[in-house]
């Protein structure tokens, strides 16, 4: 197989994997609505709080616990944006929804409203980035099809008769 043919399948992997983003985002989103609307209601100690900076990118995480109604003690780390780090650091107890069977079984309550629009933001994204891919790929597969027919194709030969 030459180069082509690789390129005329994989040119898919990238708008296959958005794809899959957007589902992952999309049970985010799920997950976010139900533990809040379903989950119950709890008061979290925040063990930890960091904010760390990576090249260009300035990102946090906190890390709470809380003991459910069943006794069972649940310590979590949650990566937050930045965005979020004002609201939640000046706090030693966190209000938090929590539903085990849930994609996201905890939500810090602060922070809910912002956490839902920043995930329908991630969504829209994602959508305009899979159309702009789709038609990409489209444009290499046919690319690729055509110069694939091309040398599938026999050479034709001129033969020229003296006469």
């Amino acid at each position: 197989m030459n180069k082509l043919v690789y390129l005329w399948y994989l040119i898919w992997l990238l708008p296959l994997y958005l794809i899959g983003m957007a589902f992952h985002m999309g049970a985010i989103y799920y997950g976010l609505g139900k533990t809040y609307e379903q989950g119950e209601s709890y008061l979290a100690d925040v063990v930890h709080f960091e904010i760390k900076q990576i090249a260009a990118q300035t990102n946090g995480s906190i890390t709470v616990r809380f003991i459910t109604v069943e006794g069972s003690e649940i310590t979590r780390k949650l990566s937050q944006p930045i965005q979020n780090a004002a609201q939640l650091q000046a706090s030693e107890l966190m209000p938090v929804r929590y539903l085990d069977d849930s994609y996201q079984p905890i939500v810090l309550v602060p922070i809910y409203e912002f956490h839902r629009k920043m995930v329908m933001v991630n969504l829209a994204v994602l959508m305009v980035s899979i159309i702009i891919t789709f038609f990409i790929a489209l444009t290499a597969h046919t690319f690729a099809g055509r110069v694939r027919a091309r040398r599938d194709e026999p050479e034709q030969q001129i033969e020229i008769v003296d006469s």
